[in-house]
């Protein structure tokens, strides 16, 4: 179990307001890093954000792990063309998951709305909830599969200048008293901090993060939208994260990204990511980790498997048997 503290922000819309959610973190004395690269490290982001830091009387030590691994490419083309290839087999293998996936999650709907007693109706229903649980196994499986494959072949890190950088990385971190993880696009983040395995330095740090840089840090990456505007995304798992705040699936902005009326898929949703805790969070909420436990200011709201929203004054890690 990780034994990081943590605060997790709900989505920063408009202008980012970190004051608040330092004060909760209490690091002790020292800089603060913070890692920008889910915005592609754009300057008017990066400035912000250290804008913030710097409001709590600390120093902001930027990470530029954007730079840092576009630097690393250039100077290793094998690895560049090598980690090109890995993101192509990846979308090859999300296509091919949503396709299943599709039929998988059609499947369920068309069961739950056929006029039948439900005691007929129960085991073809948990017949397709196991279907799409499957579906989630198996890409999860290969996308695990495929990069090890990378990292076995390629050995990323034993390459000069990969390693450089990663070193140079891990020397600010070992100076931090903490490290905050900006939203952004949770793709990117989660490629680039698992190229450089930045999973142990994270873990010593105090951690401040929120929408898809706290995604990035549990044990599954769940991409979801019931409001797009030409209709519902279905939710599909992108891949695993680091595992660095256990116990919980989070769904940041959900108020506006979930239809909240809908139970079925609610409850589906909930089982999908089982056995962690499906946790909403929007604009203004706060998720507290202290090592052993999740806390928030106003209970945590989770997801039940019947669909149910419930709020909860705490949550360990690991579910009870």
């Amino acid at each position: 179990m990780s034994g990081l503290r943590a605060v997790v922000l709900g989505p920063q819309v408009g202008a980012i307001s970190l004051t608040g959610g330092i004060a909760a973190l209490d690091p002790p004395p020292g800089k603060i890093a913070d890692i920008t690269v889910g915005w592609r490290e754009t300057e008017p982001v990066r400035r912000e954000v250290d804008r913030e830091i710097e409001k709590c009387g600390r120093e902001p030590a930027p990470l530029l792990i954007g730079e840092r691994v576009g630097r690393a490419f250039g100077a290793d083309p094998e690895l560049s063309q090598a980690h090109r290839a890995l993101q192509e087999g990846l979308l090859a293998e999300e296509r091919l998951y949503r396709a299943r996936l599709s039929l998988a999650v059609e499947a369920a709907r068309q069961i739950s709305l056929l006029e039948v007693e439900d005691h007929h109706r129960a085991p073809y229903a948990a017949a397709a909830r196991d279907a799409i649980r499957e579906a989630d196994r198996m890409h999860l499986d290969r996308h695990a599969a495929m990069w090890e494959e990378f990292r076995t072949e390629l050995r990323p890190a034993d390459r000069p200048g990969l390693r450089r950088e990663k070193e140079e990385v891990e020397e600010i971190l070992a100076d931090a008293a903490a490290v905050v993880l900006t939203g952004g696009h949770v793709a990117v983040i989660r490629n680039r901090l698992r190229l450089l395995e930045l999973g142990p330095a994270l873990r010593r740090l105090p951690v401040l993060a929120w929408s898809a840089g706290a995604m990035v840090l549990t044990r599954q990456v769940v991409l979801f939208h019931d409001r797009l505007p030409h209709g519902a995304a279905r939710p599909e798992i992108l891949g695993y994260g680091l595992s660095l705040l256990p116990g919980i699936a989070l769904f940041p902005d959900a108020g506006a990204r979930l239809d909240l009326d809908d139970r079925r898929s609610l409850g589906e949703l909930a089982g999908r990511v089982a056995p962690d805790w499906a946790v909403l969070l929007d604009p203004g909420e706060q998720l507290h980790w202290d090592g052993g436990k999740w806390t928030a200011p106003a209970g945590l709201r989770t997801l039940t498997e019947t669909g149910e929203l419930e709020t909860l004054p705490a949550l360990p890690a690991e579910r009870a048997a």
